[in-house]
């Protein structure tokens, strides 16, 4: 019975038919940049989760027919060079003047830089978090223990990555490395 009171319409002033409403719905509320960068950060976030779990770490290759020998081999040390001298070679492209001319050179160097940023970035908070954990006395042993452990392990896998992204942009293609260059794009970047 009380149900039944609930799901009725509350009457109307006079007997007059009940009035429906439409729902309300919030005012857009407009982002600030933090707000927005960080939005477009977990949603490409969560993209590039999803294509690492399928087995993806390359998406969208496509031969670019523009592409000629020093175009490919710029592209190749633009990544190559990151494991032993990281940042100088892509930064040395995008301040050539040729750089202008050539897509397919600003687009690799720009998405190698990104890549290499994104691994110290990594480094970085890894290694904020390990120091932090460091007051807790065993676990944060433990902790120390199993980072150094892994750290190799991540230069290892970082340097693959680097040198087969290379390889590829050797052959001339054109791809995207998941969530990173679609957030380089929305950005403005690519």
């Amino acid at each position: 019975m009380e149900t039944e009171k609930m799901n009725q319409q509350p009457a109307s002033p006079a007997g007059q038919p009940p009035v429906d409403r439409p729902p309300l719905t919030p005012l857009p509320v407009e982002q600030t940049p933090a707000e927005k960068l960080a939005s477009d950060a977990y949603a490409h976030t969560t993209e590039a989760a999803g294509a690492l779990r399928r087995g993806e770490i390359m998406q969208n290759s496509e031969i670019d027919p523009l592409a000629d020998s020093d175009d490919r081999l710029i592209a190749l040390l633009s990544y190559a060079t990151q494991i032993v001298i990281p940042v100088v070679m892509p930064i040395i492209v995008l301040l050539s003047e040729s750089s202008k001319k050539r897509p397919f050179q600003r687009y690799h160097a720009i998405q190698s830089l990104a890549l290499v940023a994104l691994f110290w970035g990594l480094i970085v908070l890894t290694a904020m978090v390990t120091t932090v954990m460091q007051i807790v006395p065993f676990i944060g042993f433990m902790v120390g223990l199993m980072m150094a452990c892994m750290v190799p392990l991540a230069w290892f896998a970082q340097a693959m990555m680097l040198l087969y992204y290379g390889f590829q942009s050797y052959k001339g293609r054109r791809f995207a490395v998941p969530g990173l260059t679609s957030f380089l794009r929305d950005q403005g970047w690519l």
